[in-house]
């Protein structure tokens, strides 16, 4: 449970994309959610929205900005490079399997993508928990009277699940995040403590 004296943090991955059901990469590919995506993540809304968050943040690609438009209608919502998805360079735009079958050395024995791979082009893992710790370092500094609300990507939610202690390194790729579902994410420990470790304690 947060502290009454941390500030709260939920996060909503967007609404999905063509890309997400056609089995391909995206990563810092500025695509839009389709527009039955949006239409559903607008009725997922908390209809006390507008009394529950205190402050909005979402990524500043357009797949999640516009989910964030759709959700709050009239809210001030700041867009936070941090919080963009992580890029993946040249796999951006291919298939799943084709970067299965090119980059066997990038999957875990469990058959899951290693997080620790960087893909070529793409952006390091420290680099990319790095600012995922920066973003959470800074609303956990936030009165605690705050209720912050962020609609972000699959692959950086789960990562400040792992970085907040929800399961190891390993483990972010082996489930997905839903689209437009709250996210609660414990801030506890980003307040408790001056610096982290980029990489968790639990890699």
């Amino acid at each position: 449970m947060t502290s009454p004296h941390t500030a709260a943090l939920t996060m909503y991955r967007h609404a999905p994309t063509d890309s997400n059901g056609a089995g391909v990469y995206m990563g810092s590919r500025d695509l839009p959610p389709t527009d039955v995506g949006l239409g559903t993540a607008a009725a997922k809304a908390p209809q006390d929205w507008a009394d529950h968050f205190t402050r909005f943040y979402c990524s500043p690609l357009q797949r999640a900005a516009r989910t964030a438009e759709a959700m709050f209608p009239g809210a001030s919502i700041e867009p936070d490079a941090r919080l963009a998805e992580r890029s993946l360079g040249q796999w951006e735009g291919m298939a799943h399997a084709d970067v299965r079958e090119r980059h066997p050395d990038a999957f875990l024995s469990s058959g899951h993508l290693d997080p620790r791979f960087t893909p070529p082009g793409g952006e390091d893992l420290t680099a990319f928990l790095t600012r995922i710790t920066d973003f959470l370092t800074q609303v956990s500094g936030l009165e605690g009277r705050e209720h912050i609300v962020a609609v972000s990507h699959n692959g950086w939610i789960r990562s400040a699940l792992h970085l907040t202690g929800g399961f190891p390194l390993e483990e972010i790729f082996a489930a997905g995040v839903p689209f437009a579902v709250p996210v609660r994410i414990p801030l506890r420990h980003f307040a408790a403590a001056s610096t982290h470790d980029p990489l968790g304690s639990r890699s």
